[in-house]
């Protein structure tokens, strides 16, 4: 998995024995409603079913059950599903970054399916999603758990900046 660290800079996450050069990452906390700074405090490693993502020609490994935030680009509304609702479907993710004043959109595209791949990641408060990198300076929302109905519900894009 990949985080980016307090410099804005992405971070390969792929052992939970070796040190980290990054003591935090950005993560959209949904009690602030906001885009933050939050400390590096634990690795996660599970193996579990995994699906290869491909988004702006950038290609990575998340855990099947991970929630992406998405929304409809007619009517900016926000919603999160699980990335293996994803398959065969259409979804526009949401698009931000550390030195962006707007949000937007791409498609996300699921290219493979692993019934079990090892997968590194920070631990994560339920009010947390991972900023994600998808290329040198933008990220996607991603989050072990569905945080639709308590903090997104009725939410569009622009809530969030």
């Amino acid at each position: 998995m990949l985080i980016f660290n307090s410099d804005n800079k992405p971070i390969i996450l792929d052992n939970i024995h070796g040190p980290t050069t990054a003591d935090h990452m950005w993560v959209l906390d949904m009690v602030m409603m906001d885009y933050t700074l939050a400390p590096l405090l634990i690795l996660e490693e599970i193996v579990c079913p995994t699906v290869q993502v491909c988004i702006k020609g950038f290609e990575f490994m998340l855990p099947a059950y991970w929630s992406i935030l998405v929304y409809d680009q007619d009517t900016s509304q926000l919603d999160v599903i699980p990335l293996e609702e994803a398959v065969g479907k259409q979804f526009t993710a949401l698009i931000h970054g550390a030195n962006q004043k707007d949000v937007h959109g791409a498609t996300i595209v699921v290219t493979n399916y692993f019934v079990e791949y090892k997968n590194v990641g920070p631990a994560l408060n339920k009010h947390q999603m991972l900023c994600h990198p998808i290329g040198p300076d933008e990220w996607i929302s991603i989050s072990p758990s569905d945080s639709y109905n308590k903090y997104l519900k009725d939410m569009i894009a622009a809530d969030l900046l």
